[in-house]
């Protein structure tokens, strides 16, 4: 069911230039800063066009990291590109501030952050926002702060009429029981999860993700390494795809290729690999 694959803008991260991170100022707004530089043979205005056109799909994920600008203008132009090509933005993963830093005045300050960018994400039409559960220094681990940052986005994000995920993607989210935990004690139907298939470590992969599909409201579709069969050789994505299914989950999969293969014609490969087992 090609309704149920998206491609993120991050399986081609290495042709879109510059990755930017942000900070909130109050009187600026978001400060944009560059954290790494890519080639650019694509924007992020092309994209919705050019995954309908040379994939054939509907769905797109829009990584934060992949805007240059978060003014009205601009996601005014990024919806525009959006619904001219007939393409529906499924998330967008923010990638910026700790919302578990154990500094309050900062942690404040990374929230507003990621609320503006919930804001934008909510704007584009997208049901869902991806916060990271951050980190914290060895040995200093108070996972009720993190528990209360997601419930204050969990809380925003209801206001926004999305959801706000948490990824299994280091830090806290790092260990399957902190993930449980933290589902368990936000205790919000707005704060849900996104598995994705390659970010655990190989001895909890399989047992952290049949975790996290109960509760999953999308899911990443990781590919790193596909043989000359069309198939995953780094772990066994049809596992993973059984864990979805036998947890009952329905949602959109991102396809996110983090290869080193050609990404254009790498995609095309893990949409074929997705479809058998949609």
């Amino acid at each position: 069911m090609d309704g149920r694959i998206a491609v993120s803008t991050w399986s081609f991260h290495k042709h879109m230039g510059p990755l930017y991170g942000t900070e909130w100022s109050e009187k600026e707004g978001h400060v944009f800063m560059v954290r790494h530089r890519f080639p650019q043979d694509m924007s992020l205005m092309d994209f919705p066009r050019f995954v309908r056109e040379r994939y054939g799909l509907g769905l797109v994920e829009l990584c934060q990291v992949h805007f240059p600008s978060s003014s009205p203008a601009y996601l005014q132009e990024v919806k525009c590109a959006l619904q001219d090509a007939g393409v529906q933005m499924v998330n967008m993963p923010i990638d910026v501030g700790n919302i578990s830093q154990l500094d309050e005045a900062k942690r404040e300050q990374d929230i507003k952050n990621i609320k503006r960018w919930m804001e934008a994400a909510a704007y584009l039409g997208s049901p869902c926002a991806r916060v990271n559960s951050g980190h914290q220094p060895e040995g200093q681990e108070d996972i009720g702060i993190t528990v209360a940052s997601y419930r204050e986005l969990a809380d925003y994000a209801a206001r926004l009429g999305i959801k706000v995920l948490l990824e299994n993607h280091g830090g806290l989210s790092a260990k399957p029981e902190n993930i449980l935990k933290l589902v368990e004690s936000v205790g919000r139907e707005e704060f849900r999860l996104c598995p994705d298939f390659g970010n655990f470590d190989e001895e909890v992969r399989y047992q952290g993700l049949a975790a996290m599909f109960p509760y999953a409201a999308m899911a990443h579709a990781k590919t790193l390494d596909l043989d000359e069969s069309g198939n995953e050789r780094r772990y066994d994505f049809g596992r993973c795809m059984r864990i979805a299914q036998e947890a009952g989950y329905s949602g959109p999969f991102s396809i996110e290729y983090e290869g080193e293969g050609d990404a254009y014609v790498e995609v095309a490969r893990s949409v074929a690999l997705l479809r058998r087992y949609l």
